[in-house]
């Protein structure tokens, strides 16, 4: 946690300390002035906000540590813990009043003796009380506190049982004034009230905090979450999402399926933009992603062979697959045929990378049960940069332009750049086509240039052409 936020709140907390230390003062020295037992009833609530404020700052102190051996997760359930002692507190200090005013009730107790200090404390104590929930409760969401919003919720319920004792004063006093008799218990019924309302606040405290303390997790913001991870792209499920709140910070443990065919830096893609969406969600959150390749959909024969590839860590390319059909008379289905580039290292024995090429064509066979034969082209990774001197292009450039301007629908070649490297001449150029033109007969058109060039200028080895549309203005 940010020491500026755990700075804040044990400030926050020490101020509610310093005005339970008074109102508790007040009310004890009002109640034994007025023998009333609905106002000491009070002074024992007010004590027990102190205790319980003095908890509160002490967890706030302890939950703000980092975490340790011991404590892998921080110290941040401690604040629940301690909203739970309150809430048995609560309890405790309720059945005393409880059976302090039935007895009173039941025996009698001694004249109530009311005065201006008696209305006084009350109202001193509802405006206070008031002051203290509003401070807390927006403490609480800002900071997301459990110990705060104990606090908060204690004394929103104090405002009520305020509110109790001053009807049941101005009940005694009616009753005195005017010989009442069945009205002189009303300050008895107060302390009820009061420990009725302290039983029902122990009740919502105890039950929100145990779920925290028992790693309740909360149903709508799992689904918050998995809504805000539905457009990442490359996820093809949600499998696992787990959360863990450890006071203000929650911890997510998520199990995401990818594509088969995703890379390690694809994946460390994903897995941080995965981090960045639910940390703008959950800010503090720490969160922890293991991810399974997990196809979304039944692949094709392409995506089988290239999955294949990517689980054995090799990298192919002019991947292409024919489709035989079945001699006459026969009526097994048709096969096909498969061809590919292989990049291997090119320090690597023939023998070797022979071996390396048959266990990933028989690992293709166990995928596509169909496959008839597969010619594999083993070519050696580039690992270093080629050398390489640019040559005077005019002479080839007047040569590629003419053959470009017979190839159709192509509407220019340009950027003609002309390389020697290990006594080799490579070419490269770019071409614009229609910018309505499908990539497929681009491909076909760039192909048919390509064969073009090297049939006409035979000294090239390599032809690299990138075709682009002519609204392109960055050339």
């Amino acid at each position: 946690m940010p020491v500026a936020a755990a700075q804040a709140k044990q400030r926050i907390a020490l101020l509610s300390l310093a005005a339970a230390v008074v109102m508790a003062l007040f009310k004890l020295l009002v109640g034994l002035h007025t023998g009333s037992l609905g106002i000491l009833a009070e002074a024992a609530h007010s004590a027990l906000d102190l205790l319980a404020t003095i908890l509160t700052w002490i967890s706030l102190r302890i939950s703000a540590r980092p975490a340790d051996a011991n404590h892998p997760f921080g110290h941040g359930k401690f604040e629940s813990f301690s909203a739970f002692l309150e809430a048995g507190l609560l309890v405790v200090t309720a059945l005393a009043i409880g059976g302090a005013a039935i007895h009173s009730w039941t025996y009698g107790g001694g004249e109530v003796v009311l005065d201006v200090w008696a209305f006084a404390v009350m109202l001193v104590s509802m405006a206070v009380d008031g002051w203290r929930a509003n401070t807390l409760r927006r403490a609480a969401v800002k900071f997301q506190s459990d110990a705060l919003a104990a606090d908060a919720l204690n004394f929103s319920s104090d405002l009520a049982t305020s509110t109790a004792v001053l009807l049941g004063l101005g009940a005694v006093l009616a009753a005195q004034h005017w010989h009442i008799g069945w009205m002189r218990h009303a300050d008895a019924a107060a302390a009820c009230v009061v420990a009725l309302a302290m039983v029902g606040l122990a009740l919502r405290l105890g039950w929100r905090t145990a779920g925290v303390l028992l790693d309740e997790a909360s149903p709508e913001l799992a689904r918050d979450l998995q809504e805000a991870l539905a457009g990442v792209d490359g996820v093809t499920q949600v499998e696992r999402l787990r959360l863990r709140r450890m006071g203000s910070r929650y911890f997510v443990d998520l199990q995401l399926g990818l594509e088969p065919a995703s890379t390690l830096e694809r994946a460390g893609m994903v897995r941080q933009e995965v981090a960045e969406r639910i940390q703008r969600r959950l800010p503090e959150a720490d969160v922890v992603i293991e991810t399974q390749p997990r196809r979304m959909a039944p692949g094709g024969p392409y995506e089988q062979v290239q999955s294949v590839a990517h689980r054995r860590n090799l990298r192919i390319h002019d991947l292409s697959i024919y489709e035989v059909p079945s001699p006459p008379g026969e009526t097994a289905s048709s096969e096909l045929d498969i061809e590919f580039h292989l990049e291997l290292d090119e320090s690597l024995p023939l023998a070797d990378a022979h071996e390396s090429v048959c266990q990933l064509e028989n690992e293709m066979r166990r995928e596509l049960p169909t496959i008839r034969q597969i010619i594999t082209h083993i070519e050696p990774a580039q690992a270093h940069v080629s050398q390489s001197n640019l040559i005077d292009p005019h002479r080839i450039a007047r040569q590629v332009g003419a053959i470009a301007r017979r190839v159709p629908e192509m509407l220019d070649c340009h950027d003609i750049q002309v390389r020697s490297s290990n006594g080799h001449l490579a070419l490269s150029c770019h071409c614009s086509f229609p910018d309505t033109l499908p990539v497929g007969r681009v491909h076909e058109l760039v192909t048919r240039l390509e064969s073009d060039i090297k049939r006409g200028l035979p000294q090239l080895i390599r032809v690299t052409i990138h075709p682009e549309p002519f609204s392109d203005n960055r050339r």
